[in-house]
């Protein structure tokens, strides 16, 4: 009888958390072809409002670019002693609009890794990204051993790596690092009872779906966060085999492009009032015609 009850208040407990069973992407919302969204809204175990992206790898014209160095690399960071400047402060729906600009055809964006400095008054202009970051081989900023790191190689394989070998780089398309390994090997990998705005990204053992998730916190009438621990078991549930968490809180920002209205669409809700945070570095999905 015992055994029995301890089963019941596990299966409850995993039930409360929602990602025990795989997500319906019969029910998601193709905003491109390859490229399919799926909006949640839960009341258990607390109130959240959750997007969950999936991107089919197999797409043809699917393309992938981040957030390249500054004009000033290398250089000290005028407003903040001891920083390098390795890139530009930018909002994420600023990096797909000058994308666009430039004739890309950028249909998603999403932030990518954490920075320094972070410290009052929080609005330095140039940011430091952690662990390793690159682009198209060419290395934004290399902080050995610090992070764990989401990567597509030149040859389109997508990847979550503990670390970087220095003889990779001229392979890697696209490195952005992140705070913690959050599922592994189809199973969960990280404990913690933290909640805030969340992004975290994942990969299907299959490497050929990326997941993004992406979920609003801190409001306590529309969405309250969850756990990096949640945040893994989700992309678990959404099809994903490895994720990692990425930069979250303030900095949580997913946009896409909605090529029938012809305009820049935000599917997070920030706190203080919608002010969009500027980040040290973002993603960017292409689609090239």
């Amino acid at each position: 009888m015992m055994k029995r009850l301890t089963a019941i208040v596990l299966f409850s407990a995993l039930f409360l958390l929602g990602a025990t069973e795989k997500l319906d992407w019969s029910k998601s919302k193709e905003i491109y072809k390859g490229i399919s969204l799926l909006r949640i809204e839960k009341e258990m175990p607390r109130l959240m409002k959750i997007n969950v992206i999936r991107i089919d790898l197999k797409t043809p014209g699917l393309d992938f670019t981040a957030t390249g160095r500054d004009k000033d690399w290398g250089k000290k960071m005028p407003d903040c002693a001891g920083y390098i400047i390795r890139t530009k402060r930018q909002r994420t729906r600023d990096f797909m609009k000058e994308a666009r600009a430039k004739g890309m055809n950028m249909v998603l964006a999403v932030n990518a890794a954490p920075w320094g400095p972070w410290k009052k008054p929080f609005n330095h202009k140039y940011a430091n990204p952690s662990g390793v970051n690159i682009l198209n081989g060419e290395v934004i900023s290399d902080h050995e051993g610090k992070g764990p790191v989401f990567v597509i190689y030149k040859d389109g394989v997508p990847a979550i790596e503990r670390r970087l070998d220095v003889e990779d780089y001229p392979n890697i398309k696209i490195a952005v690092s992140g705070f913690s390994i959050v599922a592994k090997d189809g199973k969960s990998t990280f404990k913690d009872k933290s909640l805030a705005p969340r992004t975290a990204y994942g990969i299907s053992a299959d490497k050929r779906y990326i997941y993004i998730l992406c979920v609003d916190g801190r409001q306590k009438k529309w969405s309250m966060g969850m756990t990096c621990q949640e945040a893994g078991e989700w992309l678990l549930a959404a099809g994903a085999s490895d994720a990692i968490n990425m930069d979250g809180g303030g900095s949580t920002t997913l946009v896409y492009w909605d090529e029938k209205e012809n305009k820049l669409v935000s599917l997070c809700r920030h706190t203080l009032g919608g002010y969009e945070r500027y980040v040290a570095s973002s993603i960017g999905i292409i689609l090239k015609k």
